[in-house]
């Protein structure tokens, strides 16, 4: 039997969201000020800092690479290629996915990440891919370090055209943010007519990464602080022929609220009503198996650090975020849209390990 080792200490997730139905509201305080940090570092870029043409010319090496099907022949993959730095031995790479209407919050949880990170985009038209291309070229040629630790993969339906680039836009660093929010403000993170392949997506970008350990996560959820060096330094501590994986507590935080530096800080916030458990209120069924009152009661002896706070069997309908190995089964790629569908995946795990 699988048995799912839950990690404490200050490992935790915060999401940016209160609600199902509120993925794309406002971001909360904390996020806004960590982008204005980084968007006045934009501002003083300009396009001399990267050569244009050679990022112009890396939509041309991307898109013009023979064609990639998934397993179902239903979708085009397409391989942004940069630049990425190696990995060393017991790494976790961060697994994320997202529609173009969301692509937004892609800085904010890179940035909340100290390691490589991998992201599937879902591009649905031969307008989402302009956007998609112009928000790119803007990231490599404004922050070009930004990208020496992510894969990025643009999933589309087959039958989608790729012609849409001639007519590229001049990208320049003071406009880049603008454009592309201008862009994405007049697209629904859902098309009511193509299905959005979530799984197949999450799979994508679980098949980019190079590390021993990943971490999927939604694209709207930032980790807490040093989780990535820490859970490293843990893990090398650890039997390599251990079949688990390490539950990582994930929390709603409160719109107007700071991200929480720590996990006391976590606590306060949780005693003041302003966090709550991850689905507290849309689906209880599906995390109270993390029992957070037991993770909430812990007494730590060690501060800032990672360790094993008790052991869980899986239940049916648990959907837990969790650090597992690269090897672990995938998702079921049949599964699409909203609802139950990372429950396949966690579910093999319990049977296979």
């Amino acid at each position: 039997m699988s048995l799912f080792c839950v990690t404490f200490c200050s490992v935790f997730c915060a999401s940016t969201h209160v609600a199902h139905n509120s993925r794309t509201a406002v971001s909360s305080l904390w996020v806004i000020l960590f982008m204005l940090q980084y968007s006045s570092d934009v501002r003083s870029l300009t396009s001399d800092s990267y050569n244009l043409l050679t990022v112009h010319e890396s939509v041309n090496i991307a898109l013009d690479t023979p064609i990639i099907t998934d397993s179902r022949g239903e979708y085009r993959i397409v391989k942004w290629l940069f630049n990425i730095d190696q990995v060393s031995r017991g790494e976790t790479t961060l697994i994320s996915q997202c529609s173009v209407s969301n692509l937004y919050q892609f800085l904010d949880l890179h940035f909340a990440w100290d390691g490589p990170m991998s992201l599937a985009i879902f591009v649905e038209s031969i307008n989402s891919l302009f956007i998609v291309i112009t928000y790119l070229l803007g990231v490599q040629l404004c922050l070009p370090h930004t990208l020496s630790k992510v894969s990025i993969q643009l999933v589309m339906p087959l039958s989608s055209s790729l012609d849409c680039c001639t007519g590229l836009q001049n990208v320049s660093c003071g406009n880049f943010l603008n454009l592309f929010n201008k862009h994405r403000a007049a697209l629904r993170n859902y098309d009511s007519i193509v299905d959005y392949p979530n799984n197949l997506l999450r799979n994508v970008a679980t098949d980019a990464a190079i590390s021993d350990y990943i971490f999927v996560v939604d694209i709207d959820m930032i980790p807490s602080s040093g989780l990535f060096s820490q859970f490293r330094e843990f893990i090398g501590k650890q039997a390599a022929d251990r079949k688990l994986a390490f539950v990582v507590p994930v929390f709603e935080l409160h719109l107007r609220s700071e991200m929480p530096a720590d996990r006391d800080a976590l606590l306060q916030k949780w005693n003041n009503g302003m966090i709550q458990p991850f689905y507290r209120e849309v689906c209880w069924k599906c995390q109270r198996y993390t029992d957070y009152d037991l993770w909430r009661n812990l007494t730590l002896k060690q501060m800032g650090q990672i360790n094993v706070a008790y052991v869980v069997e899986w239940h049916d309908p648990w959907e837990p975020f969790y650090i597992v190995d690269q090897k672990a089964p995938k998702y079921d790629e049949k599964f699409k849209n909203y609802g139950f569908n990372r429950i396949s995946q966690v579910r093999y795990i319990s049977l296979v390990c």
